[in-house]
């Protein structure tokens, strides 16, 4: 099949005016001027009309379980709070409840352009009842071991064991130790070394609140008292910080996605910067616990890759990346509709080391793209993309186009 488009943006090469794409199966044939493409294929046409085609956007850091708890937790000044009623929530959730949130998240994503996800997964069970799904998804269980570290070796060869014999041909699979707060140092050692060992992406929940930093740098705070009140082993408190806890478990490296990443000092930058680690930053999420910028510009500057999530719709109203954006160029007005889009596709592809496969449209990549339309002639492609506020009106993973 050949795709025509007014225009093409690959991610790797500057844009196409009057472009097309060729898929063969579930890759790129081709890419390049439609006259050039039409002179050398002879696929079946189908012209897409006045739209900016691009990759299909990675949405790096999602909790699809959470998809039917949006406006259900308000945000009361105190995270350690939040913590406390999304717990509570979660009690009133059936498995069957719990399904139907991540079908309807699946739906929502690819609605608003999102051709991979990674979704940190509550339930393990519920991965092996979605074989196939109409993205790409890296499932990665949440490992939490607060009050059972006895147990934690065995919780953790249990979950290898399972995603080891599942197959995912649209994705793959990560571990996914909460957070500091709620896995203990031996899961993080465990976890660690299995994602490693294996290939799987390791992604962790890290220094998010300042409640949290508090917490583990000073032995201070509601959070603290929280954790202390619910009888968890403090001893790892009044530490030198979390990242540097997660260096001396050998939780960080180029496979491990440090989510959110909001709290840190110049010597936890410099380890993220050493170990290769990437930051997942969720924009819209960041707004609503009302916190200080994002230190987008100071991973920028270092060198630090970052790509975006949408976070839960527990503290979001929507898993829609262009919103993501959108409310990220409203923060940083200095950087280019590029270098966003950029988060959102070529980043995220090389936080899942998928860089050759996914985030760009190039000959060998898979054939995932989505198609934003374009009103009469728009200077900047990037620009048309990333302030759209129009429905995706053509999708496609792995060669097979989505139901619009």
């Amino acid at each position: 099949m050949i795709l025509r488009a007014h225009t093409v943006l690959p991610m790797d090469r500057p844009p196409l005016d009057d472009g097309a794409v060729v898929v063969s199966g579930d890759t790129i044939a081709a890419v390049g001027p439609w006259l050039e493409v039409r002179a050398a294929y002879s696929e079946e046409v189908r012209d897409l009309g006045d739209v900016v085609l691009l990759p299909g956007l990675i949405n790096a850091h999602c909790h699809l379980d959470y998809t039917d708890m949006a406006g259900q937790i308000p945000w009361r000044g105190s995270f350690a709070n939040w913590i406390q009623q999304i717990v509570e929530q979660k009690k009133t959730r059936t498995p069957a409840g719990y399904a139907a949130a991540v079908s309807a998240g699946l739906e929502q994503l690819v609605r608003t352009g999102t051709t991979t996800v990674v979704n940190v997964e509550t339930f393990p069970s519920l991965i092996a009842q979605f074989t196939e799904t109409p993205l790409r998804v890296w499932w990665c269980p949440e490992l939490v071991d607060l009050g059972r570290e006895s147990a934690t070796e065995l919780m953790v060869n249990e979950i290898v064991g399972f995603l080891a014999v599942r197959k995912n041909a649209m994705g793959g699979f990560g571990l996914s130790p909460h957070a500091l707060y709620t896995a203990s140092r031996s899961l993080y050692r465990a976890a660690a070394r299995n994602a490693h060992s294996r290939g799987w992406l390791l992604t962790t929940h890290l220094a998010e609140s300042d409640e949290e930093d508090a917490m583990f740098r000073r032995g201070t705070g509601p959070m603290y008292d929280y954790f202390l009140r619910l009888g968890r082993n403090m001893s790892d408190c009044k530490h030198a910080g979390m990242v540097r806890t997660l260096a001396e478990v050998g939780a960080l490296g180029p496979n491990c996605l440090a989510v959110h990443a909001n709290y840190l000092t110049p010597p936890d930058i410099a380890l993220l910067k050493e170990s290769g680690t990437h930051a997942v930053l969720c924009p819209r999420s960041h707004e609503f616990f009302k916190r200080r910028l994002p230190l987008l510009s100071t991973f920028r500057e270092q060198g630090i890759n970052v790509c975006l999530g949408t976070d839960s719709l527990a503290s979001n109203d929507q898993l829609n990346l262009f919103a993501e954006m959108q409310t990220l160029i409203r923060q940083f007005s200095q950087m280019s509709p590029e270098q966003i889009l950029q988060l959102a596709t070529t980043g995220a592809a090389k936080a899942l080391n998928q860089g050759e496969k996914l985030g760009r449209l190039a000959v060998g990549a898979w054939a995932d793209m989505i198609a934003v339309p374009q009103d009469g002639a728009a200077d900047d492609p990037y620009e048309t993309v990333v302030f759209s506020n129009k429905p995706v009106n053509f999708s496609m993973v792995g060669g097979k186009t989505a139901p619009s």
